[in-house]
């Protein structure tokens, strides 16, 4: 297993190269995550990493913001909540959107969602190098004959643990040695308030929260009052 700070010169094309084989555990700064492909055997290696339960589904990591709302169903996005820019101010959460039709499941969509998660600066970038080295890749079935290449992003911990998400650097390599991971991305920041980002569901007429997480508070208050369900 190889350690790799996210400032490496070397860290993003490692990164990209890891990716295309099996997963990659990357430091956020709030949480540790699992990197994996976009593809139905990208979700595979997650559901044998992960031990994973029945039931759930796998978001993604936002490279192209562009290229994710491209995917999304213009009727089911509210007003003020239609272009990259409006989706910017909640940079650090999860964004829960229509992509396919309601009857559309798969290990990346459910009932018709998938959502992703906006962050901003290295990993971000380190994001968009992974998306772009999936552009040419044919359709995968999991995107309902979509091409939609941002990496699978889920939780670093067996599915359903007691203890949560892991936000501890040890667990995080603990966890990568038991589950075969051969790459850790580690960061140089750590949040204030850690554990797995919040996701807010946007609806035609409203916008949902449907997990808390850090910062909830402060991205609410983001959201047009009229739009609030809560």
């Amino acid at each position: 297993m190889r350690l790799v700070d996210i400032r490496h010169r070397d860290a993003m094309s490692m990164a990209v190269a890891e990716i295309h084989e099996r997963p990659v555990v990357v430091q956020l700064p709030a949480v540790f995550v699992l990197l994996a492909a976009p593809t139905t055997a990208g979700a595979a290696q997650l559901d044998r990493a992960k031990t994973r339960l029945p039931g759930k589904h796998y978001g993604t990591a936002i490279g192209s913001l562009d290229r994710f709302l491209a995917q999304a169903d213009p009727a089911h996005l509210p007003p003020g909540f239609s272009q990259a820019e409006d989706f910017m101010r909640m940079t650090g959460t999860f964004s829960r959107v229509r992509f396919r039709g309601l009857d559309f499941d798969s290990p990346t969509i459910r009932g018709g969602t998938h959502q992703g998660v906006l962050l901003n600066g290295l990993h971000r970038s380190l994001f968009e190098r992974i998306e772009a080295s999936f552009l040419t890749g044919a359709p995968d079935p999991i995107w309902g004959g979509h091409n939609y290449c941002a990496p699978l992003c889920t939780s670093c911990n067996i599915s359903g643990h007691p203890d949560g998400s892991i936000v501890e650097l040890e667990k995080a390599l603990a966890f990568a040695r038991d589950r075969g991971v051969r790459l850790v991305i580690t960061g140089p920041q750590r949040s204030a308030d850690l554990g797995s980002y919040p996701i807010f569901g946007y609806e035609r007429d409203r916008v949902r929260v449907h997990r808390v997480g850090p910062g909830l508070e402060a991205f609410k208050q983001k959201i047009p009052p009229a739009l609030r369900a809560w």
